[in-house]
């Protein structure tokens, strides 16, 4: 009976128990969902040029992945300079590994994709900013560009983008055009807006208050009908 016992062991520490095949995430269980993973951040960051960020400090978000599960956080930014979407879990930071995986990143009511793009004839993957959704889609995407102000070492730049009938996002000059022929019945409360608030037309977050503001107005006029 003795010479059993070895084995009689192995087979009990072996046997999949019921009430440890629970497959949920908890939030101390960073990085989940094969998404995410942990990186330190350079001590010298904040105080140089090197990285710099579409938000300074990190702010509330969530990540949606293309299985449908949502990720809540507390901490999120986007860093323009690596194009990539990092997190902080209490003390922990973490960014996101496998972009491909994710359906959308919202950081305070900021909405991101990672797709592919076209920019002088090439195709690119990243982070695009989603400034519309409808018939056509509108992104800005942010860059970094060494500055001519010589206090500084570099400057955040954008660029626009159009989708249209399911192709990739294509450059455009300017928004300004393509958010006139959307709401073209609101041009002249679209350029009252942006003339009265002194936005310009190439500042994406103007863009996103002025595309709330004009679904606002158009949803007004349809339940006054």
């Amino acid at each position: 009976m003795k010479k059993f016992l070895p084995l009689l062991l192995i087979l009990i520490i072996n046997i999949p128990l019921g009430f440890c095949s629970d497959n949920s995430v908890q939030p101390s269980q960073f990085p989940n969902y094969g998404i995410l993973h942990y990186f330190v951040p350079s001590p010298n960051a904040k105080n140089t040029n090197t990285l710099l960020y579409a938000n300074d400090f990190f702010l509330p978000g969530k990540i949606v992945t293309r299985n449908k599960n949502i990720i809540s956080l507390n901490g999120m930014r986007y860093n323009i300079a690596e194009d990539a979407i990092e997190c902080q879990i209490n003390k922990q930071y973490c960014r996101i590994s496998s972009p491909h995986k994710i359906s959308e990143v919202e950081i305070n009511d900021t909405h991101y994709v990672y797709k592919k793009y076209l920019q002088h004839g090439d195709s690119i993957q990243g982070y695009l900013q989603k400034i519309y959704t409808g018939r056509q889609n509108l992104y800005v995407k942010h860059f970094i560009q060494k500055s001519n102000n010589s206090d500084m070492k570099c400057d955040i730049k954008s660029m626009f983008f159009v989708e249209k009938d399911g192709g990739l996002p294509q450059k455009v000059h300017s928004l300004r055009l393509e958010l006139l022929k959307i709401y073209k019945s609101q041009a002249n409360s679209a350029n009252l807006f942006m003339k009265s608030n002194n936005y310009k037309w190439n500042d994406s977050k103007a863009l996103v208050q002025l595309v709330n503001y004009l679904e606002k107005l158009t949803a007004n006029n349809v339940a006054s009908r």
